[in-house]
């Protein structure tokens, strides 16, 4: 048996670093071998006390819709040592630090910009409180119609031209092009598009996309009814159904009602780039759309309220793809009430079996409060064919979530009352079939869509 001498010499074991999986943390720990700076595994109790940067401390949380990555508001603060680290770093480390995270990082992935989301201002949470506080009676502030992306901070990469864009004015198509786009997709693989600097795409609204779609949001829920997309309910095919999306944005509900095959979504918005984002989403998806602009006094522009009636009723009658399935109105949604109906007259007088618009769903999606077109909508779900057979109206609100049951009340008592005032010889049940949170928009507050059914009494 051999001595302790003769032992042959143990050779120190190395550990192997390693490899990280987190793309985020994989570009940053790059980033910090290329400058020396040790980042330890562990820190032993002794010292806790000192600002040694662990791999804990680095962000990991990220987004990615290529070739955009998404980071967190709190990139910047994610722990107090990388909090020291990173505020210590010049403008020109910070961009070395990012180029090692698209090019290192994450590698192969299609990533060439960053943006942070910045995080939600206290009083933007105080306006949303004090709104929801307040639901139950009085006027409430809407803010941010334009739903302009104020909290996103481009910091790597090539964003296009600058946001000079006022409200109201329509940006030329060489806008358009040089613009940075992103696209996504969702359920059944319906791709919305935005310009991220100038429109907003909200992740939140999934839940109610999938009930639109009536397929299960993924995230623990059982299926939620939505009512008004199958034909018992309807009395007819879904494909004579019109939909109003009155804050249509890039299409986040558009596009459901057209997957379910409804025969055209008639969206109105006031932002020229989430409109653009409308149309280049349908295009994707493989849906005709009609951009149609609408002035300050509610003309048309481009064309006569007669001429887009022509238009829209030769797409649907060539078929094979060519039909017109979303009609985009570029301007302000208070007019929708008098060009629709208008549009309504002249798709009947082209010939006596025509039936003209048949509004039986209306979308009104803006938060936080979106009680500006009830009346818009209630009209013309009386006012055109939906009128004989009934007609669901899906109102987006922000709701103190001990008020959610007073609102319900509220919302059916004030939506009775408008159907009386808009049409006097009718008699109609007002309910409400369904209450769906979608989410949290601030502490104690819930985006919540109530679905209104209006029924005729025969």
């Amino acid at each position: 048996m051999a001595s302790s001498s003769e032992m042959p010499e143990a050779r120190p074991r190395h550990r192997r670093p390693k490899q990280q999986a987190n793309p985020l943390k994989k570009g940053i720990l790059l980033f910090l071998a290329a400058k020396r700076v040790t980042v330890q595994d562990h820190v032993s109790p002794q010292e806790d006390e000192q600002p040694t940067l662990r791999i804990a401390d680095l962000p990991k949380r990220f987004t990615i819709y290529p070739p955009l990555l998404l980071l967190p508001y709190n990139f910047r603060t994610h722990s107090p040592p990388w909090q020291v680290f990173y505020e210590a770093l010049s403008e020109e480390e910070k961009a070395v630090l990012l180029r090692h995270v698209v090019e290192g990082g994450f590698e192969g992935m299609g990533i060439s910009r960053v943006a942070i989301n910045a995080p939600i201002a206290a009083d933007e949470i105080g306006d949303a409180q004090a709104q929801a506080e307040a639901s139950c009676g009085g006027t409430v502030k809407t803010e941010n119609v334009l739903r302009s992306p104020s909290h996103l901070l481009p910091i790597f990469g090539d964003w296009g031209a600058a946001k000079t864009t006022e409200s109201g004015s329509k940006p030329a198509t060489e806008d358009f092009e040089r613009a940075f786009w992103v696209s996504a997709s969702q359920h059944r693989g319906i791709t919305q598009c935005w310009a991220p600097i100038y429109t907003m795409f909200s992740r939140g609204n999934v839940s109610e996309k999938a009930r639109i779609l009536g397929v299960d949001a993924g995230l623990g829920q059982s299926r939620s009814s939505f009512q008004g997309l199958a034909q018992s309910e309807l009395g007819e095919d879904v494909n004579c159904v019109d939909v109003v999306d009155f804050y249509v944005g890039i299409g986040y509900f558009a596009f459901c009602y057209l997957q379910r095959d409804v025969r055209t979504v008639w969206g109105w918005d006031i932002n020229p780039w989430s409109i653009e984002g409308l149309r280049r989403g349908c295009e994707a998806n493989g849906w005709r759309c009609l951009v149609v602009l609408v002035d300050n006094e509610g003309r048309l522009q481009g064309m006569t309220v007669r001429e887009l009636a022509e238009i829209w009723v030769e797409s649907t009658t060539i078929g094979g793809g060519a039909e017109i399935r979303c009609v985009a109105f570029l301007g302000d949604n208070k007019w929708s009430v008098p060009l629709m109906l208008a549009l309504h007259e002249e798709l009947k007088a082209r010939s006596p079996s025509h039936r003209g618009l048949n509004v039986r769903h209306a979308n009104m999606g803006l938060l936080p409060s979106s009680r500006g077109t009830w009346e818009h909508a209630t009209v013309l779900s009386l006012k055109t064919d939906a009128r004989a057979k009934g007609s669901w109206l899906h109102v987006h609100e922000n709701v103190d979530i001990i008020q959610i049951d007073a609102w319900k009340v509220k919302v059916v008592h004030e939506i009775e009352t408008l159907t009386k005032l808009s049409d006097r010889g009718s008699k109609n049940r007002i309910s409400c079939v369904g209450v769906h949170e979608v989410k949290t928009y601030a502490p104690g507050v819930m985006h919540c869509v109530f679905d209104i059914q209006i029924k005729p009494y025969h």
